[in-house]
This record gives C-alpha cells, structure tokens and sequence, in this order.
C-alpha cells in the first residue's frame, strides 16, 4: 500500500480536481459520507448515539460538516463546534448547507470554554475535524485547550484524516495532539499515522476512497510503501532438491563474552530455510555452537588477516555472509573487519558491532555486492554521527544513507523503515517480545537465510523482517519469552506469508 505526504496529498487532490475535472466540493461531500460509513460499520446503529463535531476553519472542518449533515440522516444529536470562522469555499459553502439542515451550531470562545467539558460530558462520539494533514505550525491556545479537554472527557473519539496535532509527515506532536479511537483517512494512509508518537495517537485507522483516479495514483510518483506480503515471495520448498538447493550462510561473530551470538543467527538462517550454516570464530564460541546443533560447521578462526582465507574456500555464489552478532570492539579485529567488507563477493548482513566497524570506513570501501545494515537507533546514530534524536524514524535519512552509501538500511524499531535508496518501507509486524537482547542477531540471519535463497538482496530483507514480526505476535504471552523461542514460530510465520 502507498503512504504518502501531506504535499503528495495534497498535489494529487489538485490534479484530480484541475486534470480531471472533478469538483473540490465532490472529494469533499465524498470525505464526509465515508466517514460516515465508517461510523455505521464500528458503531451499527448511529441513532443510538449523540454526537460532538469539533471543526477547524479550514476543509478538514469542511470534512466534519459534511459528517455532522450526514449524521443528521439518523438523529437530531448533533451538534457542531466551532472556534474560528470559515475561510475556504468548500467549509463556508458546507457550513452554511449544515445550517439549512437544521444542524445546532456552538461557537467556542474564552469566555465560554468551560461549555467544553459539559458538552463531551453529554456526547457519545466526539468528531475531529479540527486540523487535518495540512497542520505545520503548533497547536497552542484556545485549540490546545479544546484537545486537551476532548482526551480527558471524551467516549469515543473519531479523527478525519489525521488526529489533530499530528504531522502527517513525520508523527511528531505539535504542541499537543487529539488520541484517537478510530481514525479514517482519504484515498492513503500517510507517513504520521505509522511512526510514533502518531502510530499511538491514531487507533484504529480506516482508508477510504473519495475519487482520486485510480490512473492518477498510478502515475504519480510514490516512494514510500507499507509493507505486506504482496511485496515479497517465499522462497518454495521443491521435492527434488538438495543441501546446495537452499544456498550458504555463514555467520563470522562471537567473543569470549558473546558466545552466544552468531548461535542465533545461524538457527535464524536455518529456520529461514537456508541449505548450509557455517559459523566463523574462535573455539569457544564455535563448539558451544556445534554442541547446540550438531548441523552446524564450524570454521575456527582467530580473527588476523589470514582468517580471511578459510572463510573464503567455502565462499561461492549461493553464499550470504552476516558479520557483527557477539563480535566485540577491539581494536585487534578491525582490519580483518575491513578486509572481509574489501575482499567478499557476496552480499553481507551486517549487524550490531560490525556496524560499529564499518562506520569507520565506509567512506573507503566501494562494495562490490549489496551490503545491508540492520541497526537500531542508537547504532545508525553512530554509523551517521548525529544525535538519536535527528535519526529516530526519519525515513528521509534512511533513504539518503542507503543511495548514498550503496547500502540496503533497515532502521529498527516499533515501525522499521527499510530502503535500498530508491524506495522506502514501513514496517508494522513485531511487538516487544522482540524488545530483547539477541532478537537482532536472530533477524540478520533469518535475512540471510531468505537472501541465500532467492538472491535478491532486498525481498530478503523485507522478508525476514516482516516474518519475524510475525513470529513475534505469535507469542502468546507477549514479553514473557525467551528470545530463542521465537525461533519455535518462525515457520509458522513463514507458512502465514505463503498463504
């Protein structure tokens, strides 16, 4: 599905209505009955209800009259506020329709704000159509005050497009925000309801169409997607295959101290369904791994540059090399870091502290095959020196790092953003039942595992981290697992996305 900006939104609105011919009074009479519809699927019988529509000036308060006239069709419970006078065509025309229907209207002040409370405390479903996708400025005054009385008295409230306070495009509050119950949005879904704090602020969210021209949406340029399983295929099991059939991986990681590690990893790659899984590191962590799983091949190495040798007589074309789970920062292993990252010719998975050893010379390195991070946002903060803060889901920048440095960039989090430079994606599967060490090292090798079987380096990202998000959800008792239990619902999880 496309998400988009509020500008986007907002341009392909004025080509439907410029190159197309339809009216603005159309998309907006179309907004309102939608909205409508929505209500009478959540709610049954809307004349059970009173209703409470809080409209801005604009069209998103243009929006809430519709609904408010539409809403009259069931029950004379209805009453419109409002703060400001109407200032576009399309809300003066609405507004003045409303009242020829009959419909109550309370114009809110200072010197009546306290109607406020009393109002919501007499209204079963409360309607947001204070500011829509269009808000960039903080909400503060009189209409912070109304917001902050709708969360604390509200029953039920329902947001138009986008609760208010939101950014629709970066999920930020500004000032303070409407938390919504249900949220119904026009024709997509924009980037303010998937990251956070907007996620939480929207509820249940609700797309409707209100006629933007299917052709006009095809054509109009979009690089931002919510991933679903229709952006990626498993790869299939095939009665006549073998070992080499499912491709390599081979995971170089572990310490002294993180024995533990590149174990997960490997049992990630193979729940993914990966042929072989070598693990490449020193005799601790190599027997404790081949102790687990027997299945494993082990390849002892003491990380100087002559490691680099037995690692590559078991490279070939269907291998996937992850690097990073449990390696450590020591100075000693940072140039055979480097030479792994100059001399492998095959796609790499890189996670944890191999993120820490390759923003030390990424400038330096010109891959030769598709290289993908997997960091979280302290890590990516790291890789591109900034505060978290200026890295937290700005897509934008996950975006620009990727093309900039040839990278596939998967930034972990409540919503993951994926992008390979091109395109950017957002994730919703997981919960926190991945909110614990190890889950990561597990991720980069189910990533591996789906890479080493299709070769292609982004539907395997895209795979694994939408799969694992799955077996996630799938626990039932969230937060109280062990991180390798996961592992247990990985197929499960797996065999969902196949269906």
């Amino acid at each position: 599905m496309r998400i988009v900006s509020s500008k986007e939104m907002k341009e392909l609105e004025k080509k439907a209505i410029n190159d197309f011919g339809i009216d603005s009074l159309i998309l907006m009479e179309r907004a309102g009955v939608s909205t409508v519809e929505v209500l009478w699927n959540e709610l049954e019988k809307l004349s059970k209800y009173s209703y409470l529509v809080f409209c801005g000036p604009g069209n998103n308060g243009g929006d809430g009259l519709v609904i408010a006239r539409e809403l009259l069709n069931y029950t004379e419970a209805v009453k419109v506020v409002f703060i400001d006078d109407f200032v576009t065509e399309e809300a003066k025309k609405n507004f003045e329709v409303y009242k020829s229907f009959g419909g109550e209207v309370i114009k809110i002040s200072k010197e009546n704000i306290l109607e406020v409370p009393k109002l919501l405390g007499n209204s079963d479903v409360v309607i947001d159509a204070i500011f829509g996708t269009g808000l960039s400025k903080i909400v503060e005054g009189i209409y912070a005050e109304i917001i902050d009385y709708i969360n604390l008295y509200s029953k039920f409230t329902v947001s138009v497009d986008i609760p208010t306070g939101v950014s629709a495009d970066t999920a930020r509050v500004l000032g303070t925000a409407i938390k919504a119950d249900l949220t119904v949005t026009f024709e997509y879904p924009k980037v303010g309801h998937f990251l956070f704090p907007g996620r939480a602020l929207t509820g249940k969210l609700k797309v409707v169409k209100i006629g933007i021209p299917k052709i006009l949406g095809a054509i109009y340029p979009c690089d931002k997607l919510l991933l679903t399983k229709s952006y990626f295929e498993v790869p299939k099991r095939l009665k006549e295959s073998n070992k080499s059939t499912y491709g390599k991986v081979i995971v170089i990681g572990g310490s002294e101290n993180y024995i533990g590690a590149p174990l997960l990893s490997v049992l990630g790659a193979l729940r993914a369904g990966v042929g072989r899984v070598y693990i490449a590191g020193n005799n601790k962590v190599v027997v404790n791994a081949v102790n687990y799983e027997p299945g494993i091949i082990p390849i002892t190495i003491d990380f100087t540059e002559n490691s680099l040798y037995e690692i590559e007589k078991v490279l070939d074309p269907n291998t996937v090399v992850v690097i990073g789970p449990g390696l450590g920062r020591r100075e000693e292993i940072s140039e055979f870091v480097k030479k792994v990252f100059e001399n492998v010719n095959v796609p790499i998975i890189v996670d944890a502290d191999g993120i820490y050893y390759l923003s030390r010379f990424k400038d330096e390195i010109l891959f030769k095959e598709k290289v993908v991070i997997t960091p979280h946002p302290g890590e990516f903060a790291k890789f591109m020196e900034m505060k978290i803060s200026e890295v937290k889901y700005n897509y934008k920048l996950v975006k620009e790092a990727a093309e900039r440095y040839n990278l596939v960039i998967a930034l972990k989090d409540v919503t993951t953003i994926i992008s390979d430079g091109e395109s950017i994606y957002f994730n919703l599967t997981g919960n926190s039942s991945l909110s614990k060490g190890g889950s990561g090292d597990i991720l980069s090798g189910v990533i591996a595992g789906f890479v080493a079987q299709n070769h292609e380096v982004l539907n395997g990202v895209l795979t694994g981290i939408y799969t694992m998000g799955l077996a996630a959800e799938m626990y039932k008792y969230e937060g109280r697992n062990f991180v390798s239990e996961i592992l247990d619902y990985l197929p499960k999880a797996i065999t969902e996305v196949i269906k």
